[in-house]
């Protein structure tokens, strides 16, 4: 059956409302250790050990310039063995209170800059460059060997060697970050995960989410008639405008699964419209693809529709995997029944079907109520729906005849057949091309040869996927 566009409106919930499914308890994921590394740093104290570990570079670059400066200070390079006496001859310097006074400040120094933020390593600093003024300025008068400034020097460096290594280190996590990142979400988001990086975690959450399953109808037909080589350039040339429209309405692909693309909003960063950006990038993907056909004609390419589900809902997200394969990802209820409605789209001839979590996050848009479903692998009873652009005057004949459609299903609901019926018919008179009304026609006629059972809620049944 071919795809029509959508009626609108959203009706009343009739009594028999399905009940709310219940939040994946989220698993502990794994994590790109690396990444997540470059993004939380330990602070000192009670994680003193832990931070040294993952800092050890830095502060052994810092110690070395230190002991650059001591050693040249101090004359190191020119100490002698007395072989005569067996006795270590150490220049005067060493042996005086300044230089103690660096040595201590520099060790002090090199093993607590790399691990406090930069405000902190400022004030800290600052704070070691007061004894060595308060040595310099209360000084008898006689000449220090160790002059104050060189050691105001040596504190100065160790400071803003820091600060470089830092720098370097911080745009290498923020690259690595990107490069992480780059094959789930837009570079801008990357770029915006990058810069507050405190705001998200890789590892496993249950958070509501939005997921997207859009997939190619009929496939399998389509693959008869081309090369493997000619069919991977359709699906690439079908692909590639339909990914850069789920990153301007900020989704992350989860996956491309042959002919079919997996999509959520509303994490690893925040979306409060996560159900409302899905739905907006479903119309437009369903745009998209509409345009592309007259260029798949010039080639010689069979014409394609997609069916796009949508569905709302609490899931576990974060990175999953093994040992030797992690992936970001969501699953969870919420996720099966989005990828149940894709499939529901070739039965209803629907180009897109959401959740009523969906269209309760997403009141901005006006649906069609197709009707009450239990899909496979689910016990719970799911109300389905149509959606279309938002912006409808309330006074159009388009709502006007869904007004009338959501009466007929209010009758079917209600087993009153004959006035069900009786309005299916006069909206397929109107529509001849819309096969739902067909659909709902062949089902009154069924149920009244052979009733539903009694605890029969208006429900249609799928076993098979």
């Amino acid at each position: 059956m071919t795809a029509r566009p959508a009626f609108i409106a959203s009706p009343e919930q009739h009594s028999a409302t399905p009940a709310p499914e219940e939040p994946a308890a989220a698993p502990q994921g794994a994590s790109l250790g690396s990444v997540v590394d470059a993004l939380h740093l330990s602070a000192a104290g009670g994680q003193l050990a832990k931070a040294l570990r993952r800092q050890w570079l830095q502060v052994a670059l810092v110690l070395a310039v230190f002991a650059l400066f001591v050693f040249n200070a101090s004359g190191v390079f020119e100490i002698v063995f007395d072989i005569a006496d067996g006795a270590l001859t150490a220049p005067s310097i060493v042996r005086t209170k300044e230089f103690l006074v660096l040595l201590v400040t520099g060790i002090a120094l090199s093993l607590l800059l790399p691990l406090l933020t930069p405000i902190r390593a400022s004030l800290l600093t600052f704070v070691a460059m007061l004894p060595v003024l308060f040595m310099g300025y209360t000084s008898t008068g006689q000449r220090a060997l160790l002059p104050m400034e060189y050691s105001l020097l040596t504190i100065l460096m160790l400071f803003v060697v820091n600060v470089l290594i830092s720098y370097f280190t911080e745009t290498t996590r923020k690259q690595q970050l990107i490069n992480a990142f780059g094959q789930y979400v837009p570079a801008e988001l990357a770029k915006r995960i990058s810069q507050d990086p405190g705001q998200f975690s890789l590892e496993g959450d249950s958070r509501e989410l939005s997921i997207m399953f859009c997939d190619v109808h009929n496939f399998s037909a389509i693959s008869e008639q081309l090369e493997p080589k000619e069919l991977a350039e359709l699906l690439n040339t079908l692909f590639t405008p339909l990914t850069r429209i789920l990153y301007k309405h900020h989704g992350i692909i989860d996956k491309y699964m042959g002919d079919a693309i997996m999509a959520f909003w509303g994490a690893p960063l925040p979306d409060p419209h996560h159900a409302s950006n899905a739905v907006a990038a479903a119309f437009e993907m369903q745009d998209a693809v509409k345009e592309l056909m007259p260029g798949f004609h010039e080639r010689g390419w069979p014409s394609i529709n997609v069916g796009i589900g949508i569905n709302t809902g609490v899931v576990s997200v974060g990175n999953m995997g093994s040992e030797y394969r992690v992936a970001y990802t969501v699953i969870g209820d919420a996720v099966n029944l989005a990828s149940r409605l894709q499939e529901l789209t070739r039965i209803y001839s629907a180009r897109i079907i959401v959740g009523e979590a969906t269209r309760r996050a997403c009141p901005i848009v006006t649906y069609r109520e197709l009707g009450l479903v239990q899909v496979k692998g689910k016990n719970e009873l799911a109300r389905i729906y149509e959606p279309s652009s938002p912006g409808v005057d309330p006074h159009s004949t388009l709502v006007t005849k869904l007004h009338r459609h959501n009466e007929a299903l209010h009758h079917y609901y209600d087993r009153k057949w004959e006035a069900a019926a009786e309005i299916f018919r006069k909206l397929k008179d109107e529509q001849p091309d819309d096969p739902l009304y067909d659909y709902y026609l062949k089902r009154i006629d069924e149920f009244k040869d052979d009733p539903p059972p009694p605890e029969w809620q208006g429900e249609i049944r799928f076993t098979v996927k």
